[in-house]
């Protein structure tokens, strides 16, 4: 689980506010673009996701400039789907954020070409998780702070479960074949149009599935998993549609590509799939049923579930900004402070932080209760998070769902799209 200096998660994750030296940071005395002529500076930061997120990170951000009025801070946010175009445009055009979200895919890549800051001196680490803020660490140099914690897992519809007159299944020992007949059931014994489960193509998946065969997902500039393995997992996507466990080609690749809020689990036509653990509220909320986390299945004879802890995302601050002390208080305010942390919840993952999570435990949704019951359930199963990728890896989810669909429409089988994945994959990696 999480290893902390002083305890081990869930007793879990942060002390509010951290005085800065000039010694220690950035120094934000110049007169840039950025400043007011009241000594004010304003810094940018950006992130990606829904009216939700946007909704209580622009509440975060008001309460911040409340506790530190001489940082005004401006929000810029857009869709997933554009958001590396429009941060790669702007590293590159030297007008970057100063403060933006990241994720792990693209970790490694930013840092390592001199785009982001290093925040050891900016940011309070003291109180945050160690077995988590490693993955932010780059070349021994922290350059990304982890928003917060979840893990991979399945989820399950309660009560589509009961209507199909079967029991939850022990996920200490269920494999991929019980995955598949339990589907399979579901399916058989609910009304038409509702399934056992939805196909899933995400590299979360593939993970698992890898490291349950011993198997590392990337090595240092390329692809670990074998050419078999990958065949397989691709073949265990047709044996679901093939068993109508999951709906057919082309409506799996339609809720394929939506979000959480269309998912099968969550408009009650599905009673499986597999999500981030910080997705159960949004789940939850969306079946208006109870939806349990459960362990991913195992390959027969595995001794590892090969699940693991992962930073949902990253903090981090842009190199050539010109306040990167500004900068560092935001990011140290946005882990660190339990106030925020009551306005953020587990949207970007449960609290990372011991104190914060001791002071706001008890106000935390039932969903968020369930979420951090589940993870610290599993002590000793979890591996650590991942450290950063290799250059290229954000173009590797969009790259498995394209050779997925390919096998699912029966356009390749599971063998060619292996080793046509596995080429692609490498010539872009590194």
């Amino acid at each position: 689980m999480f290893h902390h200096k002083k305890r081990i998660w869930p007793v879990l994750l942060v002390t509010g506010a951290l005085t800065f030296s000039a010694a220690c940071a950035g120094d934000d005395s110049g007169s840039g673009s950025g400043d007011g002529g009241d000594g004010q500076v304003t810094i940018r930061f950006s992130w990606w996701g829904d009216d939700s997120r946007h909704r209580i990170t622009e509440e975060a951000i008001a309460l911040f400039e409340e506790k530190n009025p001489d940082i005004k801070v401006q929000g810029e946010y857009s869709a997933w789907d554009s958001y590396y175009d429009q941060l790669t445009t702007q590293v590159a055009s030297n007008d970057a954020p100063d403060v933006f979200a990241i994720e792990i895919r693209r970790l490694g890549e930013f840092a390592r070409r001199g785009s982001l800051a290093d925040l050891g001196g900016l940011v309070d680490t003291s109180d945050l998780n160690t077995q988590l803020l490693p993955s932010g660490n780059v070349d021994d140099v922290q350059y990304a702070i982890p928003t917060g914690a979840n893990t991979f897992a399945v989820m399950l519809n309660k009560a589509i479960l009961e209507d199909a007159g079967l029991e939850v299944p022990d996920d200490t020992s269920w494999t991929w074949e019980d995955y598949l007949e339990l589907s399979t059931q579901i399916t058989e014994n609910t009304d038409s149009g509702v399934y056992g489960t939805q196909i899933n193509f995400n590299d979360a998946y593939l993970r698992v599935f890898a490291n349950q065969r011993g198997e590392d997902f990337y090595t240092e500039d390329a692809m670990g998993i074998s050419e078999e393995t990958l065949a397989d997992w691709f073949q265990s996507h047709l044996d679901l549609i093939d068993a109508e466990a999951s709906p057919d080609a082309a409506r799996s690749s339609e809720i394929g590509s939506t979000g959480v809020e269309t998912s099968l689990i969550a408009t009650n036509t599905g009673a499986m799939g597999m999500w981030w653990s910080n997705q159960l509220n949004a789940m939850t909320s969306g079946s208006g049923e109870e939806v349990e986390v459960l362990r991913m299945p195992k390959d027969a004879g595995s001794d590892t579930s090969g699940m693991f802890l992962q930073p949902t995302m990253f903090w981090a601050a842009a190199e050539s900004g010109s306040h990167q002390e500004a900068a560092g208080k935001l990011i140290d305010f946005l882990a660190n402070d339990p106030d925020v942390a009551r306005i953020l919840g587990s949207d970007r993952g449960l609290p990372m932080n011991d104190a914060v999570l001791d002071e706001i435990r008890d106000e935390m949704p039932e969903t968020d209760i369930a979420s951090l019951e589940f993870i610290s359930g599993m002590e000793g199963e979890l591996t650590d998070p991942p450290r950063a990728y290799p250059a290229g890896a954000g173009e590797i989810p969009d790259m498995l769902q394209r050779y997925g669909e390919e096998v699912i429409f029966e356009r390749m089988t599971p063998e060619e799209a292996a080793s046509a994945f596995l080429n692609e994959a490498d010539n872009t990696l590194g």
